[in-house]
Order: structure tokens, then C-alpha cells, then sequence
């Protein structure tokens, strides 16, 4: 089968929205020539295949984050029922992808030429991206074929491989469940899945704006807080300990005067916790100034807000992680950056935002305070304080029992959700099953 007439720019909508810099045409052009050769000759080497027995019920995920959402699923489907692939299997081998993906240069210049100015600046901006998303597309729909897959599971909703699957999945009448991973933004794609299930309304509203879901949307809440639950602590009435979350927005210069002031007000059991890719993090400054470190890849945001008292960080999903654990939370900008509020957190009064050093203080001496009622926790997480709170796992393994079963009309009434609009389902709070 021959993509020519391939939607590139369709598959790769959540390019629309980010802002992160990109090499020029010619860089890109040797990053692909590199990247040939690296896949060719070095990775082609790691790759696995798993077996095809079993029955039909195929997760999928390329990422940590991703594992960690379907994992308490998976934790709960049956063994021998399901299999989960990532992008180290031979089926998402990206030797193939890249050699498949050669002829079609022409058909992205074709697509250049046709296009109006920004969708040109876009191509321009991306087009090695958009050159493998040919040998992508047709990679996913051999691994679709290969597995025999009937339900295909997914965290991630915007990734090129993801997309591809979606699609494919869309062509082959291959039922699809779409479980939110984290907070989205504004620009998100539009839900194409047969069943998405979400954190609740604040992401549904979000995802409204790129156009009307296709299939059904349950409000179920985050499945990758299940494992926040026996986590969530009794804190101090008094703030002892305060965690300090950065990403690549931050500035080292302004975190350090951030830490410098708080040691000046007294508080000197500080911690910081650096994003995975943060790339300026000034290790011998910390320990000489006794502030501990957290590493996330060894220890999980939930463990990190466990054991602080209080925490600050700039615009980051991890306000949502400690607003769930009831760990008092403040956005405070540690960047040149403007806060966009892009989560919307402040907005809906989720996270407190401290315009200056002197706001933050009052937050720390009083931060019963800024914590969230129930209403608001449940607008973006469904499940809190609700029947099914840190239960999601094996509610929606259920749900996959009955779908690979073709009895999914049962699952409204087994779980106590009510269907409250033609576009999506609710936890029934008065539910006693």
C-alpha cells in the first residue's frame, strides 16, 4: 500500500502547539542520516519480538509515564490475556521505519508546495518528523495485523507512533481505549478513540476545543493516582520540610536565590526535585548548601510530595500529583518566562500563585489555606472522594474484560457510572454496588 496521500500534518497536530526549538532543515536532514545509521547498525541489534498467543487485548506504550498509567491495569487483567509492547519490540523497529520512510520525501515536498504559509513554516520546522511519520504509519499497521489485535490500549494520545496506531486502528475497525497519562493543554488532538477514559471535566474541556470527541469519554479520573493513595500522609501543622520541583522552564540562577531566602526565614530542611531532562542542575551547590535531591528516576513524584510538608514549583502537572495528596502547593515563577497558566491551575484556584517572595511566605505559615475543597479536586481528578478512588486499575480492567467480551454495556451499571450527556460518562457519587 502506497501513503502518498498520507495526513502527515494530521498525525502530527500536537506540533502545532509546541513551542520547543528546532535544528534548521539542513541539521535535520543529518540528524535523519545519523539517526539511519544509529537504528541500522546499533539499536537493530536490542530489538525483541514476543509471541502472538494470546487474546487480542494489546497495550501499548512508549514511554516511563506511560507504563506507570496502564500498570495498574495490566496489574489487574488477566495473564496470558493481553500483551504490552513499547518501542523496543521489532514491530516498532525504527530501522524500518526510517529505510520506509525515504521514498516519501517527495510527497512531503509535494505537501509543501500545496500548503498555505503556515502549514509550510510547520513542515519546514518539522519535516524529518513528518518525512518518518510515512515509514511509521505503515509500520503500525503491520504490528496491528501481525498481533490480531481486537482492543488496543493507549496512554498517550499525540505521540507520531501513537497517532499512527490510532489511525490504523480507525481504517482496520479495531476498537481503541485511550487512558490519560497526564494534564493536557489547550491544542491537544481531538479524542479519536472508541472509549477514552479521563482525569474529569477540566480535561474534557480541553480536548472539547480541538472538536467533539469521536467515540464515548468516561470522567473516571486519573488511573496513574492509583498509586498515590497509600502514599498520602498526615502532615505537620507546622511546615518543616519543603520540596522544591523544577523543569526546563526554570532558571538555576533564580532557584538558588529561591533556596537562600527560604534558609533566611528559617527553614533549612529543603529538597529539591529536578525535571529528568533538566539539563543546568548545579549538584556541588546543593550539597554544599545542604539541600537534598531527589532523583526522579529512581524515586516517583508521589514519594517525593510523601515526605515534604510543602511544595513549590513553577508551571508543572506535579501541583495536581500534591493537590491529590493533600500536600500544600504554591506556583511560584522561577524563570524570565511569563506564567501562562497553561494547566489553568491558578484559574480555577487548584494552585495558589505567589507573585513575590513575600506571598510565598504567607502561603508556607498558612497553608491550610491554599488547600483545594473536594469540588475542585473533583473537577480534575473524578475519582477523589469518590467510591472509586484509587480503585481506577481494576475498574477499568473490568471494562476490558467486558469489552474483549462485547458486553461493555454492562460496565455503567457494575461501577456506578451514570451517563450524563451524549458525550460523556460520571461517576454516580450515590453509588452502593
Amino acid at each position: 500500500m502506497k501513503y502518498s496521500n498520507l495526513d502527515v500534518l494530521e498525525i502530527n497536530r500536537i506540533s502545532q502547539i509546541v513551542k520547543e526549538k528546532q535544528p534548521s532543515l539542513f541539521k535535520q536532514i543529518c540528524i535523519f542520516i545519523g539517526q539511519l545509521f544509529y537504528y541500522t547498525f546499533v539499536v537493530h541489534f536490542k530489538y525483541k519480538t514476543l509471541p502472538v498467543n494470546y487474546k487480542g487485548l494489546l497495550f501499548f506504550g512508549v514511554s516511563l509515564n506511560n507504563r506507570r498509567s496502564l500498570e495498574p491495569i495490566i496489574n489487574n487483567v488477566e495473564n496470558g490475556t493481553y500483551l504490552y509492547l513499547n518501542n523496543h519490540v521489532t514491530d516498532v523497529h525504527k530501522r524500518r521505519a526510517w529505510w520506509h520512510s525515504i521514498p516519501y520525501i517527495f510527497s512531503l515536498i509535494n505537501l509543501y508546495k500545496k500548503s498555505e504559509k503556515d502549514n509550510k513554516a510547520l513542515i519546514l520546522k518539522y519535516f524529518t518528523r513528518l518525512w518518518t511519520t510515512y515509514g511509521l504509519y505503515k509500520i503500525a499497521g503491520e504490528m496491528l495485523e501481525k498481533y490480531k489485535v481486537k482492543v488496543l490500549v493507549l496512554a498517550n494520545d499525540h505521540n507520531d507512533i501513537n497517532r499512527c496506531l490510532i489511525f490504523n486502528a480507525l481504517e482496520k475497525g479495531i476498537k481503541t481505549v485511550y487512558v490519560q497519562h497526564a494534564s493536557v493543554k489547550k491544542g491537544f488532538p481531538r479524542l479519536d478513540f472508541t472509549y477514552s477514559f479521563l482525569d474529569g471535566k477540566e480535561s474534557l474541556e480541553k480536548y472539547i476545543y480541538a472538536g467533539k470527541p469521536n467515540g464515548e469519554v468516561y470522567l473516571s479520573g486519573g488511573v496513574r493516582f492509583d498509586f498515590l493513595y497509600d502514599k498520602i500522609v498526615r502532615r505537620d501543622s507546622e511546615v518543616k520540610k519543603i520540596g522544591v520541583a523544577i523543569n526546563m522552564l526554570d532558571d538555576f540562577e533564580k532557584v538558588k536565590n529561591l533556596f537562600l531566602f527560604l534558609k533566611n526565614e528559617g527553614y533549612n530542611d529543603l529538597i529539591l526535585r529536578p525535571h529528568p531532562r533538566y539539563q543546568n542542575l548545579n549538584s556541588e551547590w546543593l550539597i554544599k548548601n545542604n539541600i537534598a535531591i531527589s532523583n526522579p528516576k529512581e524515586e516517583s513524584s508521589y514519594d517525593f510530595i510523601a515526605k515534604i510538608d510543602f511544595m513549590i514549583s513553577n508551571e508543572s502537572a506535579i501541583h495536581l500529583d500534591a493537590s491529590i495528596m493533600h500536600c500544600p502547593t504554591a506556583l511560584y515563577n522561577m524563570s524570565d518566562n511569563e506564567v501562562l497558566d497553561d494547566y489553568n491551575f491558578v484559574k480555577n484556584n487548584l494552585v495558589k500563585l505567589a507573585k513575590s517572595d513575600n506571598d510565598l511566605l504567607t502561603f508556607i505559615k498558612n497553608k491550610d489555606n491554599i488547600i483545594p475543597p473536594k469540588e475542585i479536586l473533583q473537577y480534575y481528578n473524578a475519582s477523589s472522594n469518590s467510591h472509586l478512588e484509587g480503585k481506577l486499575g481494576i475498574t477499568i480492567a473490568r471494562f476490558l474484560e467486558l469489552l474483549c467480551q462485547g458486553n461493555e454495556k454492562q460496565f455503567d451499571k457494575e461501577l456506578g457510572f451514570v451517563k450524563n450527556s451524549v458525550i460523556f460518562h460520571e461517576i454516580n457519587d450515590s453509588f452502593t454496588g
